[in-house]
């Protein structure tokens, strides 16, 4: 499986995406038109308080926390409305693969101009 095969939906599923626009990164980068995968499970309540934030790994994707998502499980859809969201740079997210020049291939925005903190996966 090549590299540009294993960031597919064939092999992790339908991701939905929220577009972000123009992003500015701590760095002060700006990332053009960045956007955020990311898959949900389990339904939102009335009261929109069971949503459960559940990022991933760095250089991981949505469908490496599924394992702990089903029912009878620490996370279970039944009761709460759980968001994976997806990071930069993660295959599926902005990422060198996916991105307009200027940004694509190597001219993403290199570490530390792309930094991961819960300020910015939230």
């Amino acid at each position: 499986m090549s590299e540009i095969d294993y960031y597919s939906e064939a092999a992790h599923g339908p991701h939905e995406i929220f577009e972000l626009g123009n992003y500015q990164l701590e760095s002060g980068i700006t990332l053009p038109n960045a956007r955020i995968a990311y898959k949900t499970h389990g339904t939102l309540n009335a009261a929109k308080d069971n949503v459960v934030l559940f990022p991933h790994m760095w250089s991981g994707t949505p469908k490496a926390m599924e394992i702990f998502i089903s029912e009878d499980r620490p996370l279970d859809p039944r009761k709460y409305f759980i968001i994976l969201p997806g990071q930069f740079a993660n295959g599926f997210s902005s990422s060198p693969s996916n991105t307009p020049p200027p940004f694509n291939g190597g001219a993403f925005p290199p570490s530390p101009s792309v930094t991961m903190s819960w300020r910015s996966t939230v």
